[in-house]
């Protein structure tokens, strides 16, 4: 990898900037994906093509849910990008995922190293197993789904010619659904581009693969499927004033806000009697703050740590949501947990830990796959863009670089290859 480096720098003196864009674009992980099977063998362990078939028919099959009205395609419909196209995924008798979560896409999944939410499994055999024996997913259990399986006749020689052995087990259903999600593969354009043909992006489609290089989302967004390599905390800036001020400022504002709210806890039925409309609070904010501080709180810090809601803390109701009911005084540790740029439905904070860490979301076909996020609370691309400029990159982006970068990743949006019989 050194030398290869190395190779790049020194074609780069000599390349036009298309040129140095496609070395750029390699230099920072971003790889074509593969066109047939036996290039994607050589990236992915694939064993036969008995497997393949035989889990393409499993995963299209409901009798695999309990119910018989559901199946792994249910979610994951490749005209919706491998995805369903709605805020949290539906399962058995109509129940919502309890913790509001989103299908992520399942195409390209091959090349991620890291599945659900957070990042809990590492095989597409063992992710499987999941969704199949989930109560408000397919809700059925392994001995039930072996011998749904046994019941159809056609299963019989397709494991024999998969497994060399007719004998259906839960862990050889999910082993073939996971080979053949292994092929669902999308080339576009891009690829072309990254194979070389340095006409496959237009003009503008170029700038934008420049400024997704430029303004850090390659960072996270890279390998073949443009994410799904790490898990990293979500936001990695909790509010967007890290970008309107220096970080010293901001440190000191807080601390200043902590003393704020203590003041409110220890005589907050004062505050109730002499701030009785929002005129008279606002001033007091004002004078306690000052105007720049103010706009902060008022534009960022954690989601409820503005004007409005040191208003409820003034009012007899109180804020619900950020107070201890026994002891009255605000829950930092609650405040913290719902520190998104977003409504945190669901409550989900991403790996086991808590730490909101969240596996990297996979990028190609994303234009088809929204809402986004992992609770499906944003509903246009732009405003994706624009949240993780602002909260992962720490970049403010303008309208006409988010369009950019937009018109990128519709070039990225390809087609589903069946490379299953090349």
């Amino acid at each position: 990898m050194k030398y290869f480096l190395i190779i790049l720098m020194v074609v780069n003196l000599y390349a036009n900037e298309d040129e140095k864009l496609l070395i750029q674009a390699y230099s920072y992980g971003l790889k074509p994906a593969p066109n047939n099977l036996i290039t994607l063998k050589n990236i992915v362990k694939i064993t036969s093509k008995e497997k393949i078939t035989l889990g393409k028919k499993l995963f299209f099959d409901k009798n695999l849910s309990l119910n018989k009205d559901i199946s792994c395609a249910s979610c994951h419909d490749f005209k919706k990008g491998g995805a369903d196209g709605i805020p949290t995924a539906i399962g058995h008798k109509n129940q919502k995922n309890p913790s509001h979560l989103n299908s992520p896409t399942v195409l390209n999944t091959a090349f991620s190293k890291h599945l659900f939410w957070n990042g809990s499994s590492h095989t597409l055999k063992d992710q499987a197993q999941g969704p199949l024996q989930a109560t408000f997913e397919m809700s059925i259990t392994p001995k039930l789904a072996e011998e749904r399986v046994k019941q159809n006749s056609e299963y019989n020689q397709m494991f024999l010619n998969a497994f060399e052995s007719n004998k259906i087990t839960f862990d050889k259903i999910t082993e073939a659904i996971g080979e053949y999600e292994k092929t669902l593969v999308t080339r576009s354009r891009y690829d072309e581009f990254l194979e070389g043909d340095l006409t496959a992006l237009n003009k503008e489609e170029k700038e934008g693969l420049k400024l997704f290089i430029t303004k850090s989302c390659v960072g996270c967004h890279n390998g073949i499927a443009l994410g799904g390599q790490k898990l990293r905390k979500f936001p990695l800036s909790y509010h967007p004033i890290w970008s309107m001020s220096d970080i010293q400022s901001i440190n000191e504002l807080k601390k200043l806000y902590e003393q704020f709210l203590e003041t409110l806890n220890e005589d907050r039925k004062y505050f109730q009697i002499k701030f009785n409309d929002d005129k008279k609070r606002y001033n007091y904010l004002l004078s306690a703050f000052g105007t720049k501080n103010l706009e902060l709180l008022e534009k960022g810090f954690f989601n409820l740590y503005n004007k409005d809601e040191v208003y409820k803390v003034m009012t007899t109701k109180g804020c619900i949501h950020c107070h201890d009911k026994k002891t009255n005084r605000i829950n930092r540790n609650l405040l913290s947990t719902i520190s998104f740029p977003f409504e945190n439905k669901g409550g989900f904070l991403g790996d086991e830990k808590h730490l909101k860490h969240f596996r990297v979301p996979l990028l190609r076909n994303v234009v088809s796959t929204a809402p986004y996020f992992h609770n499906g609370s944003v509903e246009k691309i732009e405003d994706a863009i624009k949240m993780m400029g602002t909260h992962q990159a720490r970049k403010n982006l303008t309208d006409e670089e988010i369009e950019k970068i937009v018109k990128f990743l519709k070039a990225v949006n390809g087609q589903l290859i069946d490379i299953s019989n090349k």
